[in-house]
């Protein structure tokens, strides 16, 4: 459905807005519990290792620095402070904030609990998967039974106790694989125990005289004390490396009459100077070609074209180099821009005059020059939308004083992977804004590569700064909102041209990282869509730095002309759900353009498998961060509006 918002239910949504305040939910994914990596195979991992008595007898690695007086029987691969030692330690402290980061299933009543005789979270003494807390210790005073199949976590704001003699029982299809005990205060496990699972605790493990445990000691930071106990490791299904997945991505920016498409383009992956399967292949644009890879180094680069100059971004380096790790969702972007173009004269280009104030031809969308990820990886195939808005005043001065002016806008579909439902543009100075043209099968679906028009007429009498805003929706299950805006400035009564600049700015990953994050890459692309030349263009992100200019200035002059294309990128890492505004600004005629352009890159949190627990639904409140764009837009137009010169 084409929609066209009331400008008065925007303002009264940016009210609320600013009362709920600036935080946006992103909502959680179920995972698996965090792996233990190294950390797996010590049945002790500890700073200090102290056997107290013989008889101690550990099948499984030991590790340590300070060994103990009396070195325990058993088998062990690894045995001290050597390889893999180092990172067990490192693994036990990442698997720790992971099983912290899990939501509290039950939550028992204040102060210390005893697990073997509370009535509260359900039958006495048995327990089903989840999550345990406590505000206080917890302590095992009798027999447990943990029952069915699923991941438990046991999290005491204090010490972790037993009684001699205490048992816990596994059943149902449980698994000491996937027990975990979190206490913030030291372990001690009284004689005779019989205990199941991985005890994470540095402050310290004691482990009683004759007790029987199935599981991990780890105790990086800390020390463990054993007395004539038996510690077995259990033997846990390690699942088979997951491969990487790289997609390359090809961009042509034509000029002077070049008309090359990315197929045009032989685009190489290589490992050891060898091509991959599937390898070479002709160039492909959108979510370009995908590579399932094994973890390792690889080349992406193309055969050369004298025509074009080339420039690689996106998780690739400059050279084309990527160190892919398993399960990686990586995208390279290979952006080819024409180099034929006449170079123009090396006198500067006045933009004092104008020769204009209307545009002398309809404007057309930058190519979307950016990298895409395809429906893969987590999150279920969720995509994040990206839109793009383009808005054109005719025209752009009205020298003579208060006049009629025509309002004309773009939306198009920039991230490409999806159709986008309940599409709509509002402006906060003109209304209505009305759809023309441009849904060409009419689904009322704005689908990739259609451009949809819009127009809105208004009498103007003083100089106007104004800020559009396009928003759609994902057609998909999730419903999730895209944002863009677009803002222009009329000027009344001087004869002064105004500049125009658009941004769009995409994540090199639309879909969601794994938990823990991942690199990202994000691409921008600068375009001018009025008459004068725009200098002293700046980008800023307000999430990652430095924004590194990429290509566009075909002439060289330094000046963003109408028609070009200047392409930006930067990198970061994230490890949770981040939504960062990319900022450009240019001046011409002494006063200053402004656009904007915003983007979500999601992070999965670690879940519990087989808990009973359905993932979440998504619960962000799209509709409240498309209104927030506008105010904050609103206000950044009134900032504009200061900065012009004698206007």
């Amino acid at each position: 459905m084409k929609r066209f918002n009331n400008i008065a239910i925007i303002a009264t949504a940016c009210a609320t807005f600013f009362v709920l305040g600036l935080a946006v939910l992103i909502s959680a994914f179920a995972q698996t519990a965090p792996s233990l990596g190294m950390a797996a195979t010590y049945g002790v991992l500890a700073n200090t290792y102290t056997d107290i008595s013989a008889g101690t007898t550990i099948n499984g690695d030991v590790g340590f620095t300070t060994a103990p007086a009396t070195a325990p029987a058993g088998v062990h691969t690894h045995y001290g402070s050597g390889a893999p030692y180092s990172q067990a330690g490192t693994d036990q402290g990442a698997a720790l904030p992971a099983l912290a980061a899990e939501p509290c299933t039950f939550t028992f009543a204040g102060g210390a609990v005893d697990l073997s005789t509370d009535t509260t979270h359900g039958a006495i003494g048995v327990y089903a998967p989840g999550v345990y807390c406590s505000s206080g210790a917890m302590n095992i005073g009798g027999p447990i039974t943990l029952s069915g199949s699923g991941t438990y976590i046991f999290r005491p704001v204090g010490a972790l106790t037993s009684a001699a003699g205490s048992v816990v029982t596994l059943s149902g299809g449980a698994s000491a694989c996937n027990v975990f005990w979190t206490p913030s205060a030291a372990t001690t496990l009284a004689a005779n125990t019989t205990f199941v699972g991985i005890d994470i605790d540095d402050s310290g493990i004691t482990v009683g005289s004759t007790v029987i445990w199935t599981g991990n000691a780890l105790a990086y930071n800390g020390t463990v004390t054993t007395a004539a106990d038996n510690i077995t490791v259990p033997t846990c299904s390690v699942p088979p490396p997951t491969p990487a997945t790289l997609h390359v991505v090809k961009i042509v920016v034509n000029a002077n009459g070049s008309t090359a498409v990315p197929s045009d383009f032989t685009l190489h992956v290589e490992a050891s100077s060898t091509d991959v399967a599937g390898s070479p292949a002709p160039g492909v644009a959108a979510s370009g070609t995908a590579y399932t890879l094994a973890a390792g180094t690889y080349t992406v680069s193309e055969n050369v074209s004298s025509s074009y100059t080339e420039s690689i971004t996106g998780d690739c380096a400059a050279n084309g180099t990527i160190a892919l790790v398993a399960g990686q969702n990586a995208t390279c972007t290979i952006t080819n821009t024409n180099n034929t173009i006449a170079v123009a004269s090396s006198t500067p280009v006045s933009t004092s005059t104008p020769t204009s104030t209307t545009p002398t031809s309809t404007f057309t969308p930058a190519p979307t020059s950016t990298s895409y990820v395809s429906a893969v990886g987590t999150g279920g195939g969720r995509i994040m939308p990206v839109i793009g808005i383009l808005k054109v005043p005719t025209p752009l001065a009205l020298p003579a004083g208060s006049g009629s002016v025509t309002y004309n806008y773009t939306v198009w579909n920039v991230g490409g992977q999806q159709s986008l439902d309940d599409v709509s543009v509002a402006d906060n100075a003109c209304s209505p804004v009305v759809y023309v043209s441009g849904d060409l099968n009419n689904n009322s679906k704005l689908d990739p590569g259609e451009y949809w028009k819009y127009s809105c007429t208004m009498k103007l009498t003083t100089t106007t700064t104004n800020t559009a805003v396009a928003t759609g929706y994902s057609d998909d299950t999730y419903h999730q909102a895209a944002l863009a805006t677009a803002i222009a400035t009329v000027v009344v009564g001087e004869s002064v041209t105004p500049p125009i600049i658009n941004i769009i700015k995409v994540p090199s990953r639309l879909t969601p990282f794994p938990y823990g994050g991942g690199a990202v890459a994000y691409t921008y692309t600068v375009t001018n869509p009025g008459v004068v030349p725009i200098h002293n263009v700046v980008v800023t992100d307000d999430k990652c730095s430095p924004v590194s200019y990429v290509s566009g200035d075909v002439n060289g002059n330094d000046l963003l002309d109408p028609g070009e294309i200047w392409i930006y990128t930067c990198k970061t890492n994230i490890s949770a759900s981040t939504s960062n505004t990319a900022t450009v600004e240019g001046t011409a005629n002494g006063l200053t353009a402004v656009d904007y352009a915003f983007a979500t890159v999601l992070v999965s949190a670690p879940g519990l498998p087989n808990t009973g627990f359905p993932p979440e639904r998504d619960s962000t409140p799209w509709e409240v961060v498309a209104v927030v764009g506008l105010c904050v837009l609103g206000f950044a137009s009134f900032i504009v509006a200061l900065r012009k010169r004698g206007i």
